[in-house]
C-alpha cells in the first residue's frame, strides 16, 4: 500500500513536470511568434519610412505633428483619392501578396499620393502638401 501511494506521488511528479516542460514550450512558442510578428512590423516600418523620404526628402524637416497634417491633405486630394481608387480597383483584378501587416495597403496609398503630388508639381512634395494646408 505504501509503495502504491510512493508511486502515484511519483507518476504526479512526473506529470507536474512534464506539464511545467510544456507550459515552458508554450511561453517559447508565443515568444518566437511575438518576435516574428515585431521584427515583421519593425522592417515594415523601415520600408515605409523608407518610401516616404524617397518621395518626400524633406520629411525630415519637419515634427510628427506637422507630417501628420501634411500627409492628412496629401490623403484628402482629389488625385489621391484617385488615385487610391485606381489601385485598389487593379489589386481586385489581380491577386496581391497577403500582407501580415494589417495597415499595409493604408500606408503604401499615401506614398502613392505623395509621388503624384511630387509628379504634379516640379517644387517638393512638401511644399505642395504645405500650400494646401
Amino acid at each position: 500500500m505504501i509503495e502504491s501511494k510512493n508511486d502515484a506521488s511519483r507518476n504526479l511528479e512526473k506529470a507536474l513536470q512534464a506539464l511545467e516542460r510544456a507550459k515552458q514550450r508554450v511561453a517559447n512558442e508565443k515568444k518566437k511568434q511575438n518576435e516574428k510578428k515585431r521584427k515583421a512590423e519593425n522592417h515594415h516600418k523601415y520600408i515605409m519610412g523608407g518610401i516616404i523620404v524617397k518621395y518626400f526628402p524633406d520629411c525630415y524637416y519637419y515634427d510628427e505633428g506637422e507630417l501628420n497634417r501634411i500627409l492628412s491633405v496629401a490623403l484628402q486630394t482629389r488625385e489621391c483619392q484617385q488615385n487610391i481608387s485606381k489601385i485598389k480597383a487593379e489589386s481586385r483584378e489581380t491577386t496581391p501578396p497577403q500582407s501580415t501587416l494589417p495597415n499595409a495597403e493604408n500606408e503604401s496609398e499615401g506614398v502613392v499620393c505623395l509621388a503624384a503630388a511630387k509628379r504634379e508639381n516640379d517644387n517638393s512634395p512638401s511644399q505642395a502638401a504645405l500650400a494646401a494646408l
